[in-house]
């Protein structure tokens, strides 16, 4: 009899203390969330939103609903409507025209749609097919770029013109090798004499080598460029190049991609055994020839990735061009924002608040809420269509891109797909936390007048995602 009154009294005791034991536990994801915004303290700037994969069921807000810039997670918005108008195996052709006649075509017709990965590899095999096909010499090329407008500076690009960084680099329907040139820079024979210096675009580029091979230290060169008055680019090496460095590589934006486009074409049909004047225009070319050759790009589901993954703003922009030009030609910047605005609406996204000005979220001109992006990532993820193609382009929480030193503490490998970004007074993060099917979230981070605390806004952020990653795998 005693120890039966003992097990009652041990099971009456479980059945007290478990109540008690349950609320010592983890607190709700909300007040975990809000919490950690309380510890930062980052001020009305931020805007933060959270729902649920599966029912859009919302499990935190933070003025969602207030347009902000939101950085390169504007690219999260192109990339789904480019998706949804042009199709994950849309591809942007580079075709070759032209009547041979005897190996010899008077006037040569290249009409390019855009393409942002043509490298000058892709002329290389344009001019190899060519010869392959008969052409031997060419008189007169015509180069037909008239698939896009003239303007080659996307909206807001203007807000920092000594800038000459690829990445701010100018955009148009012929461009080759992202519209940038790559200086390499070696160390030369001699200490103190010269380094060698070279630029792919030899015809195009001319180059003032004023650096110093030195004995040791730190590499120190310094790039500066200007447009000649004969239409070439000067470009000015100096500094110090120790001699036990290798090959130093440092891409520069082309401020006139025309004449840059132009030149490599001409190298790459010379190299390819194509000869003759070679004398290159640009203008509209409006009569249809033979077709000799065409250079495809990869797929759009390809292309996206070098947006979600690595925030590539030139192929950003160069796709919302893309999609204005499938509506008019030429295509522009402003045609593009309202194909965006078209697929997000038809896509069951809110766009009140909503002002786009560019593709690629640089600089400060879109203003952009927290719940147009948990609604965009919702649809996007809900449609099987675009599905796949739409969470593969996002970075790997500490796997891959953007977000590869990030995020790898997780309760789960893989389980963050999330665009960054980053400017002086913007960090922004946005996407998916994955884990038990009931349990997955989109999330939108938007932090806005944060120069000087970038470090608490992107740990902020890092420790949000960390919460959701505990919530959706429990």
């Amino acid at each position: 009899m005693a120890h039966r009154a003992l097990l009652c009294f041990a099971i009456v005791g479980l059945l007290v203390v478990s109540p008690g034991a349950r609320a010592k536990g983890p607190e709700p994801l909300a007040q975990t969330i809000a919490n950690l915004v309380r510890q930062a303290g980052l001020g009305g700037g931020l805007g933060i939103h959270v729902v649920r994969l599966h029912d859009a069921e919302e499990l935190y807000r933070n003025r969602p609903e207030r347009p902000r810039n939101p950085a390169s997670n504007q690219k999260l918005l192109t990339s789904a409507a480019a998706l949804w108008r042009l199709g994950p195996t849309f591809r942007a052709a580079t075709r070759v025209e032209g009547k041979i006649e005897n190996g010899h075509v008077a006037t040569l017709v290249l009409r390019p749609s855009g393409d942002p990965s043509l490298g000058y590899a892709g002329l290389a095999a344009l001019g190899e097919a060519m010869h392959l096909r008969g052409v031997d010499t060419v008189d007169r090329i015509i180069i037909d770029d008239s698939y896009f407008d003239d303007q080659i500076l996307p909206p807001a690009f203007e807000q920092q013109p000594k800038e000459a960084a690829a990445f701010r680099a100018a955009i148009s329907a012929f461009a080759v090798n992202r519209n940038s040139y790559v200086v390499h820079i070696s160390p030369g024979p001699k200490v103190d004499g010269p380094a060698r210096v070279r630029v792919l675009a030899d015809d195009y580029v001319r180059i003032d080598n004023r650096t110093v091979t030195t004995e040791g230290g730190p590499p120190r060169p310094r790039i500066d460029h200007k447009l000649t008055g004969d239409g070439h680019l000067l470009v000015r090496v100096d500094g110090a190049i120790p001699r036990q460095v290798r090959t130093l590589y440092y891409r520069r934006r082309v401020p006139a991609p025309k004449a840059y486009a132009a030149s490599l074409l001409v190298r790459a049909l010379k190299k390819a055994g194509v000869g003759g004047d070679l004398a290159v225009e640009y203008g509209a070319a409006t009569e249809k020839q033979p077709l000799i050759a065409d250079m495809p790009s990869a797929p759009l589901s390809s292309l996206l990735y070098s947006l979600g993954k690595w925030s590539d703003n030139f192929t950003a922009e160069m796709i919302l061009k893309i999609m204005g030009a499938q509506v008019q030609q030429p295509g522009t910047s402003a045609q593009g924002a309202i194909v965006v605005r078209e697929e997000l609406m038809k896509n069951g996204v809110d766009t009140e608040g909503l002002v786009m000005v560019n593709g690629s979220g640089l600089f400060d001109g879109n203003r952009v809420a927290p719940r147009h992006l948990t609604q965009t990532l919702v649809a996007a993820y809900r449609d099987s269509a675009i599905r796949a193609e739409y969470v593969a382009h996002l970075a790997v929480g500490g796997s891959d891109g953007t977000l590869k030193s990030r995020l790898k503490d997780l309760p789960r490998p893989r389980m963050v797909r999330a665009k960054t970004g980053t400017l002086k007074d913007v960090v922004a993060l946005s996407g998916y936390v994955f884990g038990d099917q009931d349990r997955s979230v989109a999330f939108s981070f938007l932090a806005n007048g944060v120069a000087g605390r970038q470090r608490d806004a992107k740990q902020l952020a890092d420790e949000i995602v960390r919460a959701l990653a505990n919530y959706a795998a429990p």
